[in-house]
């Protein structure tokens, strides 16, 4: 991914924590003729510096998962900017934010390894909406997933939010996705340019 200076992010406590309020990821893998994707939620393991989740054991793409490079792409709000906001001419963009993370992925079929990953996913999400955890499914069910671990070795994040625009254009920009129903990518972009 290119990623010009005014949009980089190093901050690993930012990178991590865009991780996780962003867990759906698009997990892409090669294969001998073209890349499958998968979407999937992840979490973030700090300890281990991977992300965890699962797959169904019945997905075909399993076979090209296990101990392969992999890529996975985390978005975040995004939406189009019209010229239209700016105080002087200019072209029309799109404001986003992506985190790519690449690593080599491993599959985990232990029971006890899926009942942790499923246990901390679910109640990391549950957390989240307010509802506590307690784990009451049939354990007969993890039979039917695979656990996946990603080692992560790179990681490149970029958010790209008009930083290179006027603080005037910022607002103006800020205040036209508000005006539009783009309240995310409105409140993203006035947290990270502090607004």
């Amino acid at each position: 991914m290119h990623i010009p200076p005014d949009y980089a992010v190093k901050d690993h406590s930012v990178i991590t924590a865009f991780m996780q309020h962003h867990p759906f990821a698009q997990l892409v893998c090669a294969t001998e003729t073209f890349p499958v994707i998968n979407h999937v939620p992840l979490l973030y393991d700090d300890e281990r510096n991977c992300l965890w989740g699962h797959l169904a054991k019945n997905n075909p793409d399993l076979t090209y998962l296990n101990n392969s490079p992999v890529s996975v792409v985390f978005t975040g709000p995004h939406g189009y900017i019209s010229p239209d906001w700016y105080e002087k001419p200019g072209v029309p963009t799109w404001n986003y934010q992506a985190l790519h993370v690449g690593g080599t992925c491993h599959t985990e079929t232990s029971e006890s390894i899926i009942k942790k990953v499923v246990d901390k996913l679910s109640n990391h999400h549950q957390t989240l909406m307010g509802f506590s955890w307690d784990g009451n499914y049939k354990p007969s069910m993890l039979s039917a997933i695979v656990a996946i671990r990603i080692e992560i070795r790179s990681i490149q994040c970029q958010f790209k939010l008009s930083q290179d625009r006027s603080t005037n254009d910022q607002q103006n920009i800020i205040n036209a996705l508000k005006k539009n129903g783009q309240i995310q990518l409105a409140k993203t972009m006035n947290k990270i340019l502090n607004h």
